[in-house]
């Protein structure tokens, strides 16, 4: 029988401590800073987003020496990680790749916005244990699902990854790899921008070991390293500097000690998400831990823990220094309030004004109440607040909230998407998705095609495509809900895909700034734009093969491009950036 986990309850001792532990646990007091030290942490600020990876990985060792003058407990704090352990990987599996065509508290009632998302596109006719999705700044996007065979007496899991390289309207089995110890969960981080590329895969495994599988976005080369051993859970985020040698990983995990200990840790620059560093204690026991990314260093982690079920909080402004960690904070008490599964999510705004978002399933503490849909926000370093969400009423219950978040500064704009899980399962299990706005929250959308049962024992997981709308990749059903079976992908557009299509034409850059270049194998006769309202906003001759539009009298926005060519016309959907 495939393997469930929905809900699960928590029970967990609390630790006393403060921010910053050694690896026993014991209490480090981190003494006041130095000038020096504070001009050597303002310059690492500044190296993170201008400077080369040597010139980070020197001053990250300054600081290490300083502190070592001052205080040697809290020098020891900037170490690696000493692990033995080897990946648990078998690569490149035989496999062709195949190219797969696309097929108040608000209430969860029927959607209240039109239902304009697309045909469910069917990705894998197979079990699904577990998933997650990506999407790179040029609109690549890569899905991570896996399935488990170890737990029912096969020889290794199997992770495999998908990719659209044209905006979600065709999807190749990119990779599939084995995995010789059971998974129990993956993420996948796209490391786009100037210099190499890379997709990483960050696992943790029955073995308790948490490692990273990369493979090279050009040539698909491979290559795997263990992050820590005696991990339980994790998660990771990373920052987007445009040069790809400069973007680090940053994570934080549960660490089996006298308990899951919550520990913080972050890769090594240039190491392209490799070569952890700077593990320390947040010094709670924990699970169910959550981590984002917000600007300019701003690191965010929220996880339950104790055996009262509190949802805790914490924050470090400086890139997941082992020294920068604050006071963990209580963000509810888990004798008023149960929460499960939370995500975090923060805007791209810098530390002192930041906009941060904890998402969790919330019910009464005690209670047999369906689980509703909480969020809390922080606001400009402000301790969390509660913030109305959504309820499905007293039939359904608000199940496993994920949330997405572009990586362009100053962006307000969060994708999030839950499962609408019937109780009863009278009626088939729903996917939703919402946008925080940068104030509030937008009315729910549904999503998926018409009698499609959706898995409820793990996340549907949301980002954006191209356009800046949403897509969701998730899981559908068998056996009556039990498992996971079928890979799914839909999205709110789909930039690539026109009402009639000519074989050979192109047209690049999508997103488009000021010029959009055109080809052809027949003469373009004319070309026409239109907004989304059906209003004509451009229109040109052309009469040649190749040709270039300007956009730059366009308002950014999503339109509709009208080519005809030999009497025939196809539309395809371009955005003015």
């Amino acid at each position: 029988m495939k393997n469930v986990i929905t809900f699960l309850m928590c029970s967990l001792c609390i630790i006393t401590g403060i921010a910053q532990s050694d690896l026993s646990g014991n209490q480090i007091v981190i003494p006041e800073r130095t000038p020096a030290l504070e001009a050597l942490y303002q310059q690492a600020k500044a190296l993170e987003q201008n400077g080369t990876a040597a010139e980070i990985n020197a001053n990250r060792i300054a600081i290490k020496n300083a502190w070592q003058e001052i205080d040697p407990n809290v020098a020891a704090l900037y170490k690696p990680i000493v692990t033995n352990r080897l990946p648990e990987t078998i690569e490149n599996l035989p496999y062709n790749g195949v190219s797969i065509p696309s097929q108040i508290l608000e209430r969860d009632g029927p959607p209240e916005s039109p239902e304009d998302w697309g045909t469910d596109h069917f990705l894998r006719d197979d079990y699904i244990d577990g998933l997650d999705m990506d999407v790179t700044g040029s609109g690549d996007i890569y899905i991570g699902a896996f399935e488990q065979f170890i737990d029912f007496g096969g020889t290794f899991d199997s992770i495999y990854i998908y990719r659209s390289t044209n905006q979600g309207r065709d999807f190749d089995l990119w990779k599939k790899v084995g995995v010789t110890a059971a998974m129990r969960k993956m993420q996948i981080i796209s490391m786009d921008g100037s210099g190499d590329q890379y997709l990483l895969a960050y696992l943790v495994t029955a073995s308790e070991n948490f490692q990273v599988w990369r493979w090279n976005m050009a040539t698909g080369a491979f290559d795997a390293q263990v992050v820590a051993s005696s991990v339980t859970d994790f998660s990771v985020d990373r920052n987007y500097p445009g040069s790809t040698a400069s973007q680090r990983v940053f994570a934080t995990y549960e660490k089996t000690t006298s308990c899951t200990e919550v520990h913080s840790a972050r890769s090594t620059a240039g190491s392209y998400g490799f070569d952890w560093i700077d593990e320390v204690s947040l010094g709670l026991c924990g699970q169910q831990v959550e981590f984002s990314y917000g600007l300019n260093g701003g690191c965010y982690t929220t996880f339950t823990g104790a055996s009262s079920g509190s949802l805790y909080a914490n924050a470090n402004s400086n890139y997941n220094d082992p020294t920068s960690w604050a006071s963990n904070e209580t963000v509810v008490s888990g004798a008023s309030t149960e929460t499960l599964n939370p995500t975090i999510r923060a805007t791209r705004k810098d530390f002192a004004t930041d906009e941060v978002l904890i998402l969790g399933s919330s019910r009464v503490a005690g209670s047999s109440d369906s689980y509703t849909g909480q969020a809390y926000r922080r606001e400009s370093g402000a301790a969390y607040s509660p913030l109305a969400f959504i309820s499905a009423g007293s039939d359904a219950n608000i199940a496993h909230i994920d949330s997405w978040m572009r990586k362009i500064n100053s962006a307000e704009v969060i994708e999030i998407a839950y499962v609408r899980d019937d109780i009863d399962d009278s009626e088939n299990d729903l996917n939703r998705v919402k946008s925080y706005n940068g104030s509030g929250f937008d009315p729910f959308e549904g999503v998926g095609d018409t009698g499609l049962n959706v898995f409820d024992g793990f996340a549907s997981v949301v980002a954006e495509t191209s356009d800046q709308l949403p897509c969701l990749a998730f899981a559908g059903t068998s056996g009556g809900g039990t498992y996971g079976y079928g890979l799914y992908y839909d999205a709110k557009s789909d930039l690539s895909v026109g009402e009639n299509s000519f074989e050979g034409f192109k047209f690049y850059p999508n997103p488009a700034q000021n010029v959009l270049n055109l080809s052809a194998n027949n003469t373009i006769e004319s070309v026409s734009m239109y907004s989304l309202l059906g209003q004509k906003v451009f229109e040109t001759s052309v009469n040649n093969n190749e040709t270039s539009i300007n956009l730059g009298s366009l308002t950014p926005g999503v339109y509709l491009m009208k080519a005809m060519i030999d009497g025939n016309s196809a539309t395809y959907k371009i955005i003015k950036q």
